[in-house]
């Protein structure tokens, strides 16, 4: 049985689950090359079809982005209405309500014409929001119960929700126990920070986060309470000139009082400020359910954040943790159909790769590229010597092999790998790839040294296979590979096994005998503003714009040609 899922907001993307296994996904961006592209993802459909040799007469289709206001909200959105003691904030509140269904109606409206066109109305699962991403946190988890936390910026007229979980349940596996409304996202609040820092919402909210180890949290800290903060078992946004449940605009009255502290006070207060609310909530919840410490499962946009999913992966109610690894509503097409796949009496598999996308195809690389005289093209036979052999020559060295990731980190297959002995290391890569960052670069490295590199390390730690936490490190690793350890000390590393990627575990290993160091540098194959790289032709044209030095194609490596 097969299940195509789909959604056509933000990331556009779809899947294909066949008998309860995640067998492709990829999102419309890698195609079209626009970042976070989110129309109508017809490329991704496309593909993960013909990945299967399947048609769309062939499939049940399960969708999710906007269903519209479910009815249980609506004593929770006037309860909250309630609480509201200006005519000013009512207002806000009922606008953000209006432009909600406004904006959403374009979308499920090109959903609707396209299921009726391809006759797909018998055929057709359709789930809310924040049930789609509790659905991809849970059923995609190594767990059969557990608690599950949803935090976004908004999605049908929810920006938080927890979920009780139990895998055995066969037609409704997931329990909602809480629900915040969009007015008091924590999606919008750390959004509008970046926004207020000088950098674009939806996109670099990672800047923030890096940024925010080098400031001072407590000075801006009261301002951020007063945007948004945790009372009597509720988040509750200050709506007028300091917080409304959007990006921007932002009043004048905000911009000044930001304007008084330095760009990493502000960071820093925010980040600190979301991790004491996330856990506040957490804390509240499992107290007034008598829930016992539990394995927890995260999804929604919030938990790119890898800082605050270390913070809740330390937290005495945690056993285990899960990020699904495509957190934001990229990944939505994964929850819709794994439920709908769980619904139908099949048995959805824990995730075991993220690597779901296209691969490159050799012979066609070679056929468009062996008769361009600016390039060097030549086979390998031994490929791990070869690029160690680079590596060591100080060449920024792109990776491409095997299927592409699904997701925001790169995992080895489009990727690009520098030595971490060099804290300068980290500017020389920005000023090529045209970024400007304040984390450092993830680490890649063998799960069997990861215990000498990082404090407390577990195997168990799923979300360190897929670069979704931090982790404190040693105070050796910190000194043997600067560029991959932040200034507070901690790494988000990818640990890999030679289960979940052997080339590169047999790559690290050859690496750490001819370098002597514990990881490589491992960044995303792509350049600012620009989604990862999918083709061979993303990758060569990345290579004659001198943003690597040198690529390998499977086992081919290619270099410009020396004039």
């Amino acid at each position: 049985m097969y299940t195509v899922g789909i959604c056509n907001n933000e990331t556009a993307s779809a899947c294909l689950f066949k008998n309860g296994v995640l067998v492709s996904a990829v999102s419309e961006e890698r195609f079209s090359r626009k970042k976070l592209d989110n129309r109508f993802p017809k490329q991704s459909i496309d593909y993960v079809l013909g990945e299967s040799g399947l048609t769309l007469n062939e499939v049940d289709i399960a969708y999710a982005w906007y269903k519209g206001f479910e009815p249980k909200l609506l004593v929770n959105y006037l309860d909250r209405y309630d609480l509201l003691s200006s005519v000013e904030a009512k207002s806000i509140y009922k606008e953000r309500t209006e432009w909600d269904y406004k904006r959403d109606s374009q979308k499920i409206l090109e959903v609707e014409r396209w299921r009726i066109d391809n006759s797909l109305c018998s055929r057709f699962y359709h789930y809310y929001h924040h049930e789609a991403h509790a659905a991809s946190a849970t059923l995609l988890s190594h767990f059969d119960e557990g608690v599950c936390l949803i935090s976004d910026g908004r999605g049908d007229f929810e920006s938080l929700t927890v979920w009780i979980f139990n895998r055995k349940a066969e037609k409704h596996p997931l329990k909602k126990i809480y629900s915040i409304p969009t007015s008091d996202s924590l999606g919008y609040f750390y959004g509008r920070i970046t926004g207020l820092l000088g950098f674009s919402p939806m996109r670099h909210e990672g800047k923030i986060t890096g940024l925010a180890a080098y400031g001072d949290p407590y000075k801006a800290l009261p301002l951020m309470k007063e945007m948004i903060d945790f009372k009597d078992g509720r988040l509750l946004s200050n709506l007028g000139d300091l917080y409304i449940p959007y990006f921007k605009p932002y009043s004048n009255i905000l911009m000044d009082r930001i304007k008084l502290f330095k760009k990493e006070d502000v960071a820093a207060a925010a980040q600190l400020h979301l991790e004491t609310l996330v856990s506040d909530l957490l804390l509240y919840v499992f107290n007034k359910n008598n829930i016992s410490p539990s394995n927890l499962m995260l999804a929604g946009g919030v938990f790119a954040n890898v800082k605050v999913n270390q913070v809740i992966k330390e937290l005495p109610i945690t056993k285990n943790i899960f990020v699904q690894p495509q957190m934001g509503d990229g990944g939505l097409c994964l929850g819709a159909s794994a439920l709908a796949q769980h619904q139908k009496g099949l048995k959805v598999q824990p995730l075991s790769t993220m690597y779901l996308g296209p691969e490159i195809d050799t012979s066609k690389f070679i056929n468009d590229f062996q008769k361009d005289y600016k390039l060097t093209i030549s086979f390998q036979e031994n490929c791990i010597q070869s690029i160690c052999a680079d590596l060591l020559d100080h060449k920024l060295t792109g990776l491409i092999r095997g299927r592409m990731e699904f997701g925001p980190r790169a995992l080895g297959h489009r990727s690009i790998l520098f030595s971490t002995a060099n804290k300068e290391s980290n500017q020389l890569i920005n000023e090529r790839l045209n970024r400007t960052e304040f984390m450092p670069f993830a680490p890649v490295i063998r799960e069997e040294v990861s215990s000498k590199a990082f404090l407390d390390f577990h195997e168990r730690d799923i979300s360190l296979k897929y670069m979704t936490s931090t982790i404190n490190c040693r105070d050796s690793f910190s000194i043997e590979s600067p560029a991959v350890v932040h200034i507070d000390q901690t790494a988000r590393p990818q640990v890999v096994t030679k289960e979940s990627n052997r080339f590169m575990w047999d790559l690290l290993l050859e690496w750490e005998k001819s370098s002597e160091e514990k990881c490589l540098i491992n960044t995303s194959f792509n350049t600012h503003e620009e989604p990862i790289v999918c083709s061979h032709t993303d990758a060569i044209k990345a290579l004659k714009e001198n943003r690597v030095d040198v690529i390998y194609i499977d086992d081919y490596r290619v270099v410009n040609r020396e004039t």
